[in-house]
């Protein structure tokens, strides 16, 4: 059984290009963000990361998406 693949915040910040502290805020102020915490070492499991991402797509950019798929 392989074990989960987990993320630190400076993985998440470089995957993402942004500041490891905006990763470590949106962590504390998103509550559907899905982060693993123990004790004071927060780690970030990959697919569900992915999938929280996918949801959080720009609203503009789900509407052009939808709009091309509808066109097809």
């Amino acid at each position: 059984m392989n074990a989960p693949a987990f993320l630190t915040s400076q993985d998440v910040a470089s995957m993402l290009q942004v500041n490891e502290r905006t990763v470590l805020r949106w962590a504390a102020e998103d509550a559907s963000m899905p982060t693993t915490r123990i004790g004071r070492v927060i780690r970030f499991e990959r697919e569900p990361l992915l999938r929280w991402l996918a949801r959080k797509r720009p609203r503009s950019a789900q509407a052009v998406a939808q709009a091309g798929s509808s066109a097809a």
